[in-house]
């Protein structure tokens, strides 16, 4: 192979990587734009009665007061009204942090104990 050859060749392969690089910024900066924000959010729930937890937790459940998303620092303000700041896995309010758009499905076993 010829030096002429050999540099084209490198100037391809260097090209192709580029290319590569592009589309992945690209598809990271889409990515990103998507779900910028939604770790300022969290799901929660707030009972009446901490036994809820223990079982399979329905929607239309009476002992259920509230539940949904709402920004974390008011889940945080709320937490320390109900529960007196316990966090997020115990007492009659509890939630976890979204990550994304659909971070509230399946919210039922979100909040189950793990046995």
């Amino acid at each position: 192979m010829n030096k002429g050859n050999k540099k084209r060749s490198n100037l391809k392969l260097i090209a192709n990587i580029t290319a590569l690089l592009i589309f992945f910024g690209i598809i990271f900066v889409a990515y990103r734009s998507c779900t910028k924000g939604y770790d300022k959010y969290a799901v929660f729930i707030q009972v009446k009665d901490e036994a809820i937890f223990e079982t399979r937790l329905e929607p239309s459940d009476v002992r259920i007061i509230d539940r949904g998303r709402k920004l974390k620092d008011t889940i945080l303000a709320m937490d320390k009204e109900i529960d007196n700041g316990d966090g997020p896995r115990l007492g009659k309010l509890r939630w976890y942090v979204c990550s994304g758009i659909d971070c509230d499905e399946g919210w039922e076993s979100s909040f189950l104990h793990e046995k």
